[in-house]
């Protein structure tokens, strides 16, 4: 006879709870998917500096247009609060001290791939989707390129589009600010 076993999701506020409690051991990058607790990958180099980068593009937006996030946690539903690599956040005047950014105030979520990409795409982008992100940039490091997910439906994004070295890409929130892929890539 076969046993089905039932999982115990977690919640964001236990998720909290339980790190203000120090279960999880100093430096442990552990993020809430779904209700599990998901081990994050050490940042390698390759990802550290894309991030930089990205961040360093970012310094073109004025912060009366956006404030931007750098591997914060951003809260998706009751059981989901993962930590995106970059976000662009609608500006609020405590700097989001009073709790995490819900979907509504994400203007642009990227994530950094390098050896989670399949996870990335497979699993946390359909989230971000049903989530109604209205656009999310996965960079994947060993492909080289820069996936751009729009118009988010809850089965996922209906347009993808991929950019390369040689090209540029504007988000949809910054319609003026073009970014250039082969920076971005490094």
């Amino acid at each position: 006879m076969a046993v089905q076993l039932i999982k115990r999701l977690l919640t964001v506020e236990e998720y909290h709870l339980m790190g203000k409690a120090g279960i999880f051991p100093q430096g442990d990058r552990v993020e809430l998917i779904e209700g599990e607790l998901v081990q994050m990958a050490a940042i390698g180099t390759r990802h550290a500096g894309c991030v930089n980068r990205l961040n360093r593009l970012s310094a073109a937006i004025p912060e009366t247009r956006a404030i931007i996030a750098v591997q914060n946690p951003v809260q998706l539903t009751d059981r989901t609060e993962p930590q995106p690599d970059v976000v662009f956040l609608q500006p609020r005047a405590d700097y989001y001290s009073t709790a995490h950014p819900t979907p509504s105030e994400v203007l642009l979520l990227i994530e950094v791939s390098d050896s989670t990409v399949d996870y990335d795409r497979d699993v946390k982008v359909p989230i971000y989707a049903r989530s109604q992100i209205a656009e999310v940039w996965l960079v994947d490091l060993e492909a080289q390129c820069l996936e751009v997910y729009r118009q988010p439906t809850p089965n996922g994004y209906s347009l993808i589009q991929k950019f390369w070295r040689g090209q540029q890409v504007s988000p949809l929130a910054f319609p003026d600010w073009e970014v250039n892929i082969d920076f971005v890539l490094g």
